[in-house]
């Protein structure tokens, strides 16, 4: 008889501690806590200072992970999930320090992007906070606050429309002025100039005007902040302004042995009070807001969420899709594109993409990333006409596109650079695709190429597509009420790539709309 998957383990290995939670998933798909465990191992402090994790930590690191397995192998039927964040990801020694864990351990650590990190908050926030989604109706900044960076987020009417990710962790911030701390006499002034300086990139994106109602904080470190506010350390909590501004007040004028002493909190943790608090600070100023809200998340709760949704646990989160699509959406419109003419690429690209399943065989993963590319797909030419595919590419690669890998929004990035090109004379070797990702990006290329030829004057002519399977060719039917000389013109090029690849000739049919 099989036995039932009801125990997932997390384990987060992050820039300043090291993190075990063991969650049961009950039958009605509730996810219940049976215990966390934790290990400072200052990783951030090696890889942003020095480059790499030296040996002395990669050792600590492994007999943690050890100990942590040993607890871990007491549960039956467990599932283990892994994943490591910047401290890790940025270290030139990664490779190897990931193998060694490996080889030592048995823990396969992912490696998470900060488009990973972000999801995986999020889809943890909306489990552990079920009213998340009817406050984003309103203006909310969400900010995670994390050792190496921080993520800040902003949501309206339920969408997110802005999201930026800037190297503003209270680790990496105070390893990085604690130098500077000797040669000037007033060091909380030069940290808040330091912050606010890397702020006022997200200042100058988000909507000027923007009434904000709700400041949502998350982050590992914020346990230190909700034990001086005398706040629960269990579940979602409010922090207000005058508490905050008490507590703040205390903070920038005593020494680090001050407030270890005041707070009976460890140096570690007094050390890292000043660079978060500094980063709050600017964010009540700068939202205008008396409190904050502090949901009891962190990124290992997300790493359940992933493992119980792959093993079919609990139900899949559509709403992350959303997210990436509603900030592709925004990057397309801060670039000036023709929305009309995205909307119309996009919907032709997604009814092409189900109308010739049988002939590409790829799956919803990568038809989700077709919509993707279809909406970021004329981003550059706000720049140049003649380049706009180089500009894009580099866009696209260093966009905060959530909870897409970095593979994912690779293959994003070339669609959306060679669209327009000749598939089958690429250089696929300066592009570094396998034979297997070649040809899914070909037949996804070739798909977005066709939608994008079916808008060709950007008129919006045709309302559904549909397709008939003949003896020799495929009749592919557009149902529109105009003249479509153009766009039946531009498709026979695309036409041609489609008889390449898929051996089947495409015919043309036009008939009126249908109710």
């Amino acid at each position: 008889m099989e036995t039932r998957v009801s125990f997932i383990a997390a384990v987060e290995v992050g820039s300043h501690e090291v993190i075990l939670k063991i969650v049961e998933i009950l039958p009605d798909g509730k996810i219940s806590e049976i215990e966390t465990m934790s290990r400072t191992i200052n990783l951030g402090s090696n890889s942003y200072r020095l480059g790499y994790i030296t040996g002395e930590n990669i050792a600590i690191l492994i007999e943690t992970l050890k100990d942590f397995k040993k607890i871990i192998s007491s549960y039956p039927a467990i599932e283990v999930i892994a994943a490591c964040t910047s401290a890790v990801r940025e270290a030139s020694n990664s490779l190897f320090l990931i193998d060694q864990i490996y080889r030592q351990t048995g823990f396969e650590i992912l490696v998470y992007s900060n488009r990973l990190e972000i999801a995986g908050m999020l889809r943890a926030i909306r489990l552990k906070m079920p009213d998340f989604d009817e406050l984003t109706e309103e203006p909310t900044l969400f900010l995670d606050i994390g050792a190496g960076s921080t993520q800040l987020t902003l949501f309206d009417k339920q969408e997110l429309t802005f999201t930026q990710n800037i190297l503003l962790g209270s680790l990496r911030v105070r390893d990085r002025l604690a130098t500077l701390e000797k040669h000037t006499a007033d060091f909380i002034s030069l940290m808040r100039e330091y912050i606010s300086g890397d702020l006022d990139y997200y200042r100058s994106f988000v909507p000027k005007k923007t009434n904000y109602k709700n400041f949502i904080l998350v982050g590992n470190d914020l346990n230190t902040w909700r034990y001086l506010a005398d706040l629960p350390l269990i579940g979602t909590a409010e922090l207000v302004i005058e508490k905050f501004e008490e507590l703040f007040d205390m903070i920038i004028h005593k020494s680090t042995f001050e407030l270890i002493r005041i707070f009976d909190i460890n140096q570690e943790q007094a050390s890292l009070l000043l660079p978060v608090s500094m980063v709050i600070k600017e964010m009540f100023e700068f939202t205008g807001l008396d409190r904050i809200i502090l949901p009891d998340i962190i990124l290992a709760d997300g790493l359940i969420a992933k493992k119980a949704e792959q093993l079919e646990l609990i139900e899949k989160d559509q709403k992350l899709l959303n997210d990436t699509l509603s900030f592709a959406k925004q990057i397309a419109k801060r670039n000036y594109t023709n929305l009309k003419h995205l909307e119309q690429v996009e919907n032709l690209s997604m009814q092409l993409f189900d109308q010739f399943q049988m002939l590409h065989g790829l799956d919803r993963r990568h038809r989700f990333l077709l919509r993707v590319a279809a909406i970021l797909h004329n981003v550059g030419k706000f720049f140049t006409v003649k380049q706009d595919g180089e500009i894009a590419y580099e866009m696209i690669k260093t966009s905060d596109l959530i909870g897409l890998t970095n593979k994912e929004v690779e293959l994003i990035a070339l669609l959306v650079k060679h669209h327009g090109d000749d598939f089958l004379t690429l250089n696929y070797e300066e592009i570094f695709l396998t034979s297997q990702e070649q040809l899914i990006f070909v037949k996804l290329a070739i798909l977005l190429s066709m939608a994008n030829a079916l808008d060709t004057g950007h008129k919006g002519k045709i309302k559904t597509i549909r397709t008939e399977v003949k003896k020799r060719h495929i009749k592919v039917i557009l149902e529109s009420n105009q003249d479509l000389t153009l766009e039946s013109w531009s498709f026979q090029k695309t036409a041609g790539y489609f008889q390449e690849i898929f051996g089947t000739e495409l015919r043309i049919s036009v008939v009126p709309e249908t109710d």
